[in-house]
């Protein structure tokens, strides 16, 4: 049941910017301020927990001044990345290029959206988290719905510090007096690690594994998966509490032998983005869509996700194109690249991908293009511009297996590194051409004829070049779902992709656009001698993006570095 997307308006009472400001002063209904009410009715106990979801969903979002902009993640993990460009027309969302270019003002429409819509989340878990103990509900639901709230401040969490940098910790709800007065100050990244990592920790213990509630709610696995995500980015990139690949080993270890519930990898990597492979056996968390039929001024997903990425001539805006660098890193016989990076000339159910004035690779997204009944408002498939029923996936079980080949190889066990890879491998090989590909069979599933992958490859290499095939494993896996950028930064990798694959997407002539972008992101980055602390331990440069404008200075913290 798809119910993660009621929308439940709790949240302003806490929520830390200047749009809340507004909606505090405003005459709301008893329900929506008074915590008593809220946590007195089961009712509204479920509506809190389950609208604690709604803004991590938000593809946009009306908290900035503009009205409304664009909160994505990918436009982060994937664009400010060597595997995509920000795709359109120059001259659509120039902010977006701004960000990829690094040149981007506290003023961006973008950094603002997605600032608003985790410090929104966080401030309805926060309130959930103050309050559950004491509401009217079984003892048993008590603890589950902690968990839910500790899970979603941690994502929240998650995402803000590695797009932002380090941030205010909250662990309860903010008082109206302490927003009027708006002094906060900015913790260091490892202290924000911390939290997550202990809201993680706890919600592991707390949350039910998959399969016991509805779609779309945290599991104990999903719990698990972010808090070894949390560990392995602090390994490459802030790494003051000392973390270790043991410990990535441990818990991917124990989540394998199915410790955290019950996970396989699909049998067919081209179903897993369509809509039959929602919610499938790989799924560790996946944001649940529903059609809410609500136009530009409100939150709202699926459709939206994928309109803004769908081809102009599917009916799509032409955004988040992949390069032909990424679609070139796959082996010829890998049915992941058509399924990931689709061709000029290629088909997807049924129709034939186009040249377009909005797409400079000659690639489109193809875990983003929508079936057809999605392709035009309106339909009987009951979707609207900004709403459909296609889920956004976010975790999947086959990145447990890469983190674990990774912590297995900094641990001096390639063995089972090498087995980690040739899992992931081999259910490439016996995947199909994605749903489509055969233009007289617009819905089936063509088998490829290709030879399996060589298996090979990965019993020779050692050393580095093992190290080196399982960072492009992730990248062949993973392409354009949002965790290139993170990978790239943590691995110390992120300058030298830059300089060698970016280019100017609407000028082929600018050769030193690279250079340029590289200059402009160690401008903006923490490092060894640019610390938010004095005991920090940065082991990679870490880039960020700017704080709003306005709440920088509002609340008063300090601007990231260089902006």
């Amino acid at each position: 049941m798809k119910d993660l997307n009621k929308i439940f308006l709790i949240t302003c009472v806490l929520f830390l910017s200047a749009s809340c400001k507004d909606i505090l002063d405003e005459d709301a209904p008893d329900y929506l301020v008074n915590e008593a009410n809220v946590f007195g009715d089961p009712a509204l106990v479920r509506q809190a927990v389950t609208g604690m979801y709604d803004p991590i969903s938000w593809g946009q979002n009306t908290y900035t001044s503009g009205g409304f902009s664009h909160s994505y993640e990918f436009v982060f993990g994937d664009i400010c990345s060597d595997n995509a460009l920000k795709g359109s027309e120059s001259s659509d969302q120039v902010g977006i290029q701004q960000l990829k270019s690094f040149i981007a003002e506290p003023g961006n429409q973008n950094v603002i959206a997605v600032w608003n819509k985790f410090w929104a989340a966080i401030a309805r878990a926060n309130l959930v988290i103050k309050n559950i103990r004491d509401a009217n509900i079984p003892e048993a639901d008590k603890l589950v719905y902690e968990g839910d709230a500790r899970f979603i401040r941690a994502y929240s969490y998650l995402n803000l510090i590695t797009i932002f940098g380090g941030q205010p910790t909250f662990m309860e709800p903010v008082s109206t007096d302490e927003i009027n007065a708006r002094s906060f100050s900015k913790d260091p990244l490892y202290i924000n690690y911390q939290l997550i990592e202990s809201d993680l920790s706890k919600a592991v213990d707390l949350l039910p594994t998959n399969g016991v509630r509805d779609p779309g709610y945290a599991t104990k696995g999903a719990a698990a998966a972010y808090l070894s995500r949390a560990i392995m980015y602090q390994i490459g990139t802030d790494n003051t509490n000392e973390h270790t690949w043991d410990e990535v080993l441990e818990i991917t270890d124990s989540f394998i032998t199915g410790n955290y519930g019950s996970y396989a990898l699909a049998s067919n990597f081209a179903s897993i983005f369509e809509l039959e492979g929602e919610n499938n056996i790989e799924s560790i968390f996946e944001i649940q869509a529903v059609d809410n039929a609500l136009d530009a001024g409100n939150a709202s997903t699926g459709a939206q996700w994928t309109v803004f990425q769908n081809p102009q001539f599917l009916s799509g805006w032409g955004f988040n194109t992949p390069t032909a660098d990424l679609a070139n890193a796959y082996e010829v016989n890998d049915p992941r690249r058509p399924a990931t990076t689709l061709a000029v000339g290629e088909y997807a159910y049924g129709v034939v991908m186009q040249t377009s004035i909005r797409n400079q690779t000659g690639y489109y997204h193809r875990k983003a293009i929508a079936e057809p009944d999605l392709w035009v408002s309106g339909t009987t498939a009951g979707n609207t511009e900004k709403g459909s029923f296609q889920n956004i996936r976010k975790f999947r079980y086959a990145d447990v297996l890469l983190m674990n080949a990774e912590a297995a190889f900094h641990t001096n066990n390639q063995g089972q590194a090498k087995t980690r890879l040739e899992e992931i491998r081999n259910r490439a090989s016996g995947s199909t051409y994605p749903k489509g590909w055969d233009i007289t069979d617009p819905f089936g599933y063509p088998a490829t004829g290709l030879a399996p992958l060589d298996n090979n490859i990965v019993q020779v290499a050692s050393g580095q070049a093992l190290l080196d095939l399982i960072k492009l494993e992730r990248r062949r896996e993973l392409g354009m779902e949002t965790t290139r950028f993170y990978d790239l930064v943590r691995w110390g990798e992120y300058e030298n992709a830059i300089r060698t694959t970016y280019f100017d997407e609407y000028d082929a002539s600018n050769t030193g656009y690279a250079n340029e972008v590289a200059s402009n992101m160690l401008v903006h980055s923490l490092s060894s001698s640019v610390k938010e602390s004095n005991e920090q331990v940065i082991v990679n440069t870490i880039p960020l993006f700017p704080i709003p404008g306005f709440d920088a200075v509002g609340w008063g913290i300090t601007q990231n570095v260089g902006y």
